[in-house]
Order: structure tokens, then C-alpha cells, then sequence
């Protein structure tokens, strides 16, 4: 679906620019690995499309998705390190290939080059930036921690994940100037986005989904939360829900925007790509059970 956009192949490209102006070093080569990996792209054209939505050109916004995207590629490789992950979109994560020296470097590399890039536009916009980076740090601090409630769960995807997606969509919005309220609708937007995205990453994990990625270390998610003192088929269920419902309040804040109505579609798409796909998935794995 995402490479029917022009604005992903723009992505892409860039991406691929950058990879060429990399240093020829090792410490080149292992961050050409991580950026030559394949990617849905879903946080910079979110930013792009919010962008858009209020008419600004993706090529006004194009080095703020860069940087988003680039600081959610170091956010993998720091993941794997944490996690010991051995395998990343199928294939060998970053530590498995080149150990943790060189993938921690990598790594600060990625948030150096970002910060380059999201530094040429205004404060508000470099706050965000830098707002969702400090809360994912702390949110992976919260993830090595025994995380024993739903609440504290929340807390804690609300800072890992959800806050670059949040961010995304903001900055987007930030960059066009639009108003206060569609800035906050924007950035509740992509944070139930966010928030959805990862209890559906989670549930395909506790059902045993193939998602293309392997950890020697797990994580306490919301579902194994659940299946301490309920059966497997209702924790899929209130999993479910839990789903369905940042999905609609996701599309509900992008309803209550203002904007161009081409851009909140494809929005609104990406919700139903990232979750109603995922959920139908699980629901038909559950049919077999």
C-alpha cells in the first residue's frame, strides 16, 4: 500500500542519498546496513502527510521525516542491543552482524545525524523533536523494568513507541502552521496510533506471529499481563478491543481536524494499515486454534 505513494519512493530516495554521502569507513558500512534495511516508512510520511494536510510541500518537510525516521532506525538498533535481538525485518539485526560496539555507534550516529537535520527549523518543532526522543529513552529505561500492570504498561509504550508517532504528526502540522487545535488533534492522532500499533505488535508476538524479528530477551506486554489470571482466547479478545478502540479515537482526533480531506484519508489509511490488517490477521490465527 505505502509504495503506491510518491511521498514514500521521496523517502526512500533520500534515504538512499544520504547513504551515499556516509563516510567509506566500517562504522559507514554498518550504518548503510541499517538504512538499506526495508521499511514501511510509516512515521515520515505521517509527518509529510500532516504537513501536507494544511499545504505545505513534502519537500519543506522532507528533512524533518528524514529525521524521524532516522532516529526511529537508531531506536531499533539500541532495542536489539537491550534486548539481544538476533533478528531485524528478517534479517540479522545490527548486533547479530556487527556486534554492540559497532551497532551502539551506529546508533549515536543516526541521533547525531537526525538532530543535523531536524535543527534547520524552528523551536517548536526541535522541542517536539527532542521531547519524543528523551520520552523514548525513558520508556526503554521503563521496558527493563519489571512492568507488572496495565497501567504501568501504557506508560510505558505511551514513551517508547507512541510518542515519535505523536511527534510525527505534530511536527507535520507544525511545520504547515496550523492552529493549536489541529496541532493537539494531530498529535493525538498519531499517539492511539502509536499506542494501538504496539498492542497489536505484541499480541501477534504472544500468539506466535511471524513478525520477521527475534529476541533472546522478552518484554512484559499487555498481553502476557492478562494471561496471568485469564484464559489465552479472552486475553485475545481484550487485546483486541484495546486495539479497536485507539484505532477509532486515532481516527476520531483526525475527524476533528481541519486540513486538506486527500491527506486525512491517507492518514486515516494508515490506521487501518497498521492495525485493522494486523487484527484480521490474529482473528483468522485464533479461527485455527
Amino acid at each position: 500500500m505505502f509504495s503506491g505513494w510518491d511521498e514514500y519512493h521521496l523517502i526512500n530516495k533520500e534515504l538512499a542519498a544520504l547513504v551515499r554521502s556516509l563516510p567509506k569507513s566500517d562504522l559507514g558500512e554498518v550504518i548503510s546496513y541499517v538504512l538499506s534495511a526495508p521499511g514501511k516508512r510509516v512515521r515520515p510520511l505521517i509527518l509529510i502527510f500532516s504537513a501536507q494536510a494544511f499545504g505545505v510541500a513534502s519537500s519543506r518537510a522532507v528533512n524533518a521525516a528524514l529525521a524521524i525516521e532516522l532516529v526511529h532506525a537508531a531506536s531499533l538498533v539500541h532495542d536489539d542491543i537491550l534486548d539481544f535481538g538476533v533478528e531485524r525485518r528478517g534479517s540479522p539485526s545490527t548486533l547479530e552482524r556487527f556486534g554492540p560496539e559497532a551497532a551502539l555507534l551506529a546508533g549515536d550516529y543516526l541521533i547525531s545525524r537526525s538532530l543535523n537535520l531536524i535543527s534547520h527549523y524552528s523551536q517548536p518543532v526541535i522541542s517536539t523533536f527532542a521531547g519524543a526522543c528523551m520520552s523514548m529513552s525513558e520508556g526503554e529505561m521503563m521496558d527493563l523494568s519489571s512492568t507488572i500492570s496495565p497501567p504501568e504498561y501504557y506508560q510505558c509504550i505511551s514513551m517508547k513507541t507512541a510518542s515519535l508517532f505523536a511527534a510525527s504528526a505534530k511536527i507535520g502540522a507544525l511545520i504547515a502552521g496550523a492552529n493549536e487545535k489541529d496541532v493537539a488533534n494531530l498529535e493525538s492522532y498519531g499517539m492511539h496510533l502509536g499506542l494501538g500499533y504496539q498492542v497489536l505488535d505484541d499480541l501477534e508476538e504472544f500468539m506466535g506471529l511471524d513478525q520477521g524479528k527475534l529476541s533472546k530477551k522478552s518484554s512484559v506486554t499487555l498481553p502476557r499481563i492478562y494471561s496471568r489470571q485469564n484464559p489465552e482466547s479472552d486475553v485475545q479478545e481484550m487485546c483486541i478491543k484495546a486495539i479497536d478502540g485507539h484505532s477509532e479515537k486515532a481516527k476520531s482526533a483526525l475527524s476533528e481536524s481541519s486540513g486538506c480531506s486527500e491527506m486525512k484519508a491517507r492518514l486515516q489509511s494508515i490506521v487501518d494499515e497498521m492495525t485493522s490488517r494486523g487484527l484480521d490477521r490474529c482473528r483468522s490465527q485464533k479461527s485455527l486454534c
